[in-house]
């Protein structure tokens, strides 16, 4: 834990952390657990995958190049370790833990790994990928996203953009490659059971002149519906396991059919100019406040509205009329105070508080309904969309104690500084 110190007159020192909530980071700020009310919080571990190792070097090129992280740990709300695997150093290894305690990561070269509770490997696939996102689907198969160049047939009806007062001309037909989407279901053995592919379905025609080349519509997410009440009173297009599919590039969240491979729902929001390019829309499960509704990150990149410039909303979404029922957010029209780039996750709990990480930054928190923080936890560099885990989600975790729930209270941080050296060198 990172100490700082406070000097009144001659005398000294108290050692603290203090609180971190801005966007824009200092190049050193403590790490761990700076705030945590255990009588307000959802306490669970969480399982953290880094993005980098070096977010707070002092040197600035350390800090942009980090180190490939070969780990993924799964930690107590006050950071403490609770257990951790050795695993394939990948920059963006997207991790999900299973209820008999094995983890699987996505890795590089389109592999994903299936470790056991020791670290062992005990399934792999290669050859389709998955560098955004993988689901572990109730039949124990994985679901994998992946970003194939379209076939030369869907690229011929791609059409070039003309230029406007706002961007340049796109050769988006003749010149560049474009990607789709293939959602791809893999057995234990490693066969495709089920696939399909952005271009059957979707306007290739539909594009934002604001991302790369190439790239279409950047699916990052896409999760199997759960048990819900839209269902159970009869509408079929929320039929549990149907997927909802996160096209990131054209700020749209689909849903897929799984029979028919159709896409039966198109959703998006339309708070402080709407969508911009969203990660991790995810139906709230049945018996948790919100059911029903689809909660997702919304990253505030690429706004249509400067307000939303910068800033990153967690929006709680009603599919059936699509009005916005909750949404986090930092107060200010220049507030950039919870803002991640491009990635980031949340998740609504059993208390109705929501888990949000702020993966750019590597600081997670969790939020009452009324935007009070009531944990926060400072990663040691930015962190690949991490997980509520239950207390007693595994065997393993069964077996062991429950941890301590020590409240951490942040120092008012208008007032603190750190100890100039020749202080602390006396001392």
């Amino acid at each position: 834990m990172a100490k700082f110190y406070t000097r009144l007159g001659t005398s000294i020192v108290v050692s603290f952390t203090f609180i971190f909530l801005a966007y824009a980071a200092p190049t050193i700020f403590p790490t761990g657990t700076t705030i945590y009310k255990p009588d307000e919080a959802f306490s669970s571990y969480i399982l953290i995958s880094d993005h980098t190792t070096l977010g707070n070097h002092p040197e600035a090129d350390m800090r942009a190049q980090g180190r490939l992280p070969d780990d993924v740990r799964l930690i107590d709300m006050n950071g403490n370790l609770v257990h951790s695997w050795k695993v394939e150093p990948y920059f963006n290894k997207r991790s999900r833990l299973l209820p008999n305690g094995n983890l699987v990561t996505v890795g590089r070269n389109r592999r994903i790994v299936e470790y056991d509770w020791g670290g062992n490997i005990v399934w792999t696939h290669e050859g389709i990928g998955s560098v955004n996102d993988m689901r572990v689907l109730s039949n124990g198969n994985k679901l994998l996203v992946a970003h194939e160049p379209m076939p030369s047939e869907f690229q011929q009806q791609v059409q070039d953009q003309e230029a406007t007062q706002w961007w340049d001309e796109r050769k988006r037909g003749t010149e560049e490659e474009q990607l789709s989407a293939d959602l791809y279901e893999v057995n234990a053995d490693g066969e495709i059971v089920w696939e399909w592919h952005a271009y059957n379905h979707l306007d290739l025609n539909r594009w934002s002149p604001a991302t790369p080349p190439g790239d279409w519509l950047h699916v990052n997410s896409m999760a199997p519906l759960p048990e819900n009440k839209w269902y159970d009173s009869g509408d079929l297009r929320f039929k549990p396991g149907n997927i909802l599919l996160n096209a990131r590039n054209i700020d749209s969240i689909y849903i897929i059919d799984k029979e028919s491979k159709e896409i039966v729902w198109e959703g998006t929001h339309h708070y402080n100019g709407g969508m911009s390019h969203s990660h991790e829309p995810e139906m709230i499960e049945k018996g948790l406040p919100g059911a029903g509704n689809i909660l997702l990150f919304d990253n505030g990149l690429f706004t249509t509205n400067r307000v939303h410039t910068g800033q990153t909303y967690i929006v709680e979404l009603n599919p059936i009329t699509q009005e916005v029922k909750w949404v986090y957010e930092t107060e200010g029209y220049s507030n950039i105070k919870f803002f991640s780039k491009t990635m980031g996750t949340q998740k609504r709990l059993p208390n109705g508080n929501t888990f949000i990480s702020e993966d750019n930054t590597g600081r997670l928190f969790q939020v009452k309904p009324d935007k009070t923080i009531v944990w926060e936890f400072v990663n040691r560099g930015g962190t690949t969309r991490p997980s509520v885990v239950a207390y007693d989600f595994t065997p393993q975790l069964r077996a062991i104690e429950r941890p301590d729930e020590l409240t951490v209270t942040p120092p008012n941080n208008l007032e603190w500084h750190i100890e100039p050296d020749v202080y602390r060198d006396a001392n």
